[in-house]
């Protein structure tokens, strides 16, 4: 198979440029050789390699430029693909979470199961954020309940208080919210999102 030479241009802002850089550099198909360069106008990509993986190059920049365009929007609300957040972090995380700490940070905020997105109107940066910190409290939490339910609760809780795991579940203990069964793990006496609310208003009171 012919090796080609192909040259892309991608028109977005520096902020996008900058993400979508990001992006390519860790989901580069295998290519004899890459260059990539952010201009005034756009994103720049030069690509020598065979045919089939320069198609592949090409397939992967669509398949993020515009998801990321409508994450990226500076004004209202925007839709946010739960896929293109995950690669943004390297990391899964529950998106159920995210939707409720971001509602009762005050954003507007609604998650679409069916198609994997999140309608709100945080920031990308800060939806990123969140979700980077949603996902390392759910490894450190995996363990403790006993339930996922009781596991959002206690992951939602670290995240907006900014509590440790081992503070949010004692504290949460204390006030009737979780109980430890003779497993030894902990369960959420209701549901999560209105344990939530209780917790936090006890928190402020």
């Amino acid at each position: 198979m012919p090796l080609v030479k192909k040259k892309f241009f991608i028109a977005c802002t520096e902020q996008e440029c900058l993400k979508l850089y990001e992006l390519l550099k860790d989901r580069m198909p295998t290519i004899a050789q890459v260059i990539m360069e952010i201009t005034e106008k756009g994103l720049l990509v030069e690509a020598y390699g065979y045919e089939t993986d320069i198609k592949d190059l090409w397939f992967t920049i669509k398949s993020l430029i515009g998801p990321l365009k409508e994450a990226t929007r500076k004004v209202g609300v925007k839709k946010i693909k739960v896929d293109l957040v995950t690669k943004a972090i390297h990391k899964t995380f529950p998106p159920r979470v995210l939707v409720e700490v971001l509602r009762r940070k005050g954003f507007y905020v609604e998650y679409n199961a069916e198609d994997g997105s999140i309608v709100t109107s945080a920031s990308f940066d800060e939806v990123v954020a969140l979700a980077d910190k949603i996902a390392d409290l759910s490894v450190q939490a995996s363990k403790l309940p006993a339930t996922t339910s009781t596991r959002y609760f206690i992951v939602a809780v670290c995240t907006i208080i900014g509590l440790s795991v081992d503070e949010a579940v004692n504290m949460a203990v204390e006030v009737g919210l979780i109980e430890r069964g003779d497993d030894g793990r902990y369960v959420v006496k209701r549901d999560w999102r209105e344990s939530l609310d209780s917790f936090l208003k006890r928190v402020k009171q």
